[in-house]
């Protein structure tokens, strides 16, 4: 059967050239007369690696030397289209969960040359090898690595394709059932105050769930639901939690009562593609999670809807495809916590510096280059995770956010660290990592409150940070009580 398949592999590349991305197994190498060795140098690292020669440490010089930043960022929103094309054909994987050991190399024009593939894990047949040398193949041939490059290079790595089933969480205390059984047996309803159903594979609503009269929390995530119906807030008035995490409830299917006992709802991972207007009903609700659902737009008719909810303090929108804020976000002036982490901003609106009362804001993996002078209005503002951006500089106006005390900017493309930076009195906690910083900021010297530093993955220190010019200043934060992490 091995032989078939390496001839029909070849049998392939007579019909489409060898333009095409050679995808085959490790093991087959030797067969098909490739070296491994000879191919890694041929094409250089994607970074500088040091590799030992006749007993010397030698540095290799990358493809991306001077572009590193760059390269990791693409590298990033590669892995996210591959994840999102395994999801959409998981189907067609011979199993969920496959670990897998993958080289690439890339020709100077980003399409592959060879990929190698070895599998850790189960054993599979001969047609599942074939099927699945297929999906690779295909989704190889139709994404090429976005960045060029005057030799190509080579990488590898270890990724899981398809996410396996879930062992069920199962929570347990006082006053929580788990199971539909223990539910329908109790002699004592009035005693429980959390049903947990989740991973149940329900794809109704049980009729249990009426049954308890102190009931505060309901927990129905990871089913296979397709509404949330109107009597779960008509029939449970002292339901304060409820989670349909990862259901598969459509737009038109969130039925919801006019109630003032609901505070949280957790809809993420459902089939929304805008915010249903029967949300609007929780009168009190404080706390509302959007997020994996495909959005794609957040309209003035959406920012309308939320305005009715008067109480809302926490707004969840975790990657569901925005690429901009609408300027009416600025209305909404009672949220205290805004997560946008994983959508497609390359803006904010400068009305975002409205939301008077904005204590925590999450822009991070997204696609910024700058953040707007608008935010330093945010007078109440305590934490910014805008890590995973293309971000090179801060406002100096920020010397005005006298309350924030956590500042993500990692992964960026600092090459210095702005000095406003260091007229931040109330930060604890400052995310440097992963930038292209090659000068220590010493007006972190200043700020007496700094307790958590992370500067990793600089070219600031090179191999040894407390062997480099910079080991004194380290030492004096560290003698300040501040955590150094490099």
């Amino acid at each position: 059967m091995q032989k078939r398949f390496l001839l029909l592999y070849f049998g392939l590349m007579g019909l489409t050239g060898f333009a095409q991305p050679r995808v085959v197994f490790v093991r087959d190498k030797t067969q098909l007369g490739v070296s491994l060795a000879n191919l890694e140098h041929t094409f250089p690292p994607a970074t500088d690696k040091l590799i030992v020669q006749g007993g010397k440490s030698v540095q290799v010089k990358g493809a991306f030397t001077g572009r590193t930043k760059l390269y990791f960022d693409s590298l990033n929103a590669q892995h996210q289209q591959f994840f999102t094309f395994i999801e959409r054909n998981k189907k067609r994987l011979p199993a969920l969960g496959l670990l897998c050991k993958i080289q690439e190399f890339i020709r100077p024009d980003g399409s592959y040359d060879w990929v190698f593939c070895q599998i850790e894990g189960p054993v599979l047949t001969s047609e599942q090898e074939a099927k699945f040398m297929e999906l690779l193949t295909e989704w190889y041939s139709q994404h090429p690595f976005s960045l060029k490059t005057e030799l190509g290079f080579h990488r590898a790595s270890f990724t899981t394709l398809g996410q396996p089933p879930q062992k069920r969480t199962v929570r347990r205390g006082p006053g929580i059932i788990s199971t539909i059984e223990a539910a329908e047996k109790t002699t004592r309803p009035d005693t429980v105050t959390m049903l947990a159903f989740n991973q149940l594979d329900l794809s109704t609503i049980p009729e249990i769930v009426y049954r308890f009269p102190k009931l505060e929390e309901l927990d129905l995530s990871r089913n296979n639901l397709h509404e949330l119906p109107a009597r779960l807030t008509a029939d449970i008035p002292t339901l304060k939690r409820l989670s349909v995490l990862y259901n598969a409830i459509p737009n038109d299917s969130v039925f919801v009562t006019r109630n003032k006992h609901l505070r949280s709802l957790n809809i993420q991972g459902n089939k929304l593609t805008k915010i249903p207007e029967s949300i609007r009903q929780n009168r009190r609700l404080e706390s509302l999670w959007l997020g994996y659902n495909k959005l794609n737009a957040l309209t003035d008719a959406d920012i309308k809807t939320l305005r009715r909810i008067r109480k809302l303090t926490d707004l969840n929108l975790y990657s569901v495809g925005l690429k901009q804020l609408p300027g009416s976000i600025g209305k909404l002036k009672r949220v205290k916590v805004l997560d946008l982490y994983y959508n497609k901003f390359i803006e904010l609106p400068p009305q975002i510096g409205k939301m008077k009362r904005l204590e925590q804001l999450a822009v991070a993996h997204n696609e910024l280059r700058n953040l707007p002078i608008a935010l330093t209005k945010l007078r109440r503002l305590q934490v910014l995770y805008a890590h995973h951006n293309h971000l090179t500089q801060l406002p100096d106006e920020f010397s005005r956010l006298r309350h924030l005390r956590v500042l993500d900017v990692g992964y960026n493309w600092y090459v210095s660290v702005p000095a406003v930076v260091g007229t931040l009195s109330a930060l604890q906690e400052l995310s440097l990592n992963n930038n292209n910083l090659h000068e220590f900021p010493s007006m972190l010297l200043s700020l007496k409150g700094l307790k958590k530093v992370f500067m990793g993955s600089n070219p600031l220190f090179g191999q040894e940070a407390m062997n480099s010019p910079y080991a004194p200043q380290i030492k004096q934060l560290e003698a300040n009580s501040t955590e150094v992490s490099y």
